[in-house]
Formats: structure tokens, sequence, C-alpha cells
């Protein structure tokens, strides 16, 4: 995220799969205009949401469910999806279809092996890839949607 920061202020953030809020967060205090965190965990949205309050931020909200609240939402600058490959590849054409043009999805949370699949599946809902980091076999990677 920390790359893409400059690239931040003044947009509309998607953190899908939030956890603590840390993304949200960093994206709030690196200026962002508004944030939606999803997590489909209660205790992460509890956790995040003391979090957000513990850093005085008022431009996120946290909601509880999966991609399905996403038909609530509109377009998102950069979509942060910080969730498991099979998920991942099960709501990517949900993640593109709420991307704006020229919107960046920044995809974490599965290994190197599973970077082809990613990938791939990425490139048939016609977002390029960008580039992509490894840490510990651990793998984060960007795509950008024209």
């Amino acid at each position: 995220l920390l790359d893409f920061a400059p690239r931040i202020k003044n947009k509309k953030i998607l953190d899908m799969g939030c956890g603590t809020g840390i993304l949200s967060i960093m994206a709030s205090k690196t200026g962002a205009l508004k944030i939606v965190g999803i997590d489909i965990d209660e205790w992460a949205y509890n956790n995040a949401m003391e979090n957000i309050h513990t850093n005085g931020l008022n431009n996120i909200t946290i909601k509880i469910g999966d991609a399905s609240l996403l038909e609530q939402e509109g377009k998102f600058d950069f979509i942060l999806a910080n969730i498991n490959r099979n998920i991942l590849l099960n709501d990517m054409h949900r993640y593109t279809a709420h991307l704006a043009a020229k919107g960046f999805l920044i995809m974490s949370g599965f290994y190197s092996q599973d970077l082809p699949m990613i990938r791939e599946k990425a490139e048939q809902l016609a977002l390029t890839y960008q580039t992509h980091k490894e840490q510990d076999n651990w793998v984060a990677a960007s795509f950008y949607k024209e």
C-alpha cells in the first residue's frame, strides 16, 4: 500500500477482508477521501471500529458481510483485498465490477504458487497485471483496470 500512497489522496477505497482495519486506517492517514471496509467476522468488525475510533478517523465505514455487500456500493478507485485464494478467485468478478476505470485492485493473502491462477483470472476480467511482491511465500499483487 505504501507504494500507492501518493495516488490514494482524495480517492475512494474498498478494504475487503479488512480485519483490524489497519489498511483502512493507513489509507485514511495518507489522504483517502472515503474508505469502506468489509469483513465476515464480527470480532474483526469490532476491532476495526475500536482502532478507527482510537485514531479519531471519520471517513471509514466498516460493514459485516461478504462481497455481496458491494451491490450497495458504487465504484472504488482502489480495492484492497487481503483474503485467501479461493475467495479472491470467487469474488474477483465483483471487485472488478466495482472498480472504477483507471483503478487498481491489490490482492494479498495467498501463496506464491497461487499467483499464476490469480493472474489468469484477473486477466480474464480485463485487468492488467502491474507487479507483485513476495515475502515468506506470501504474495501481494496489483492489477490495473483501463
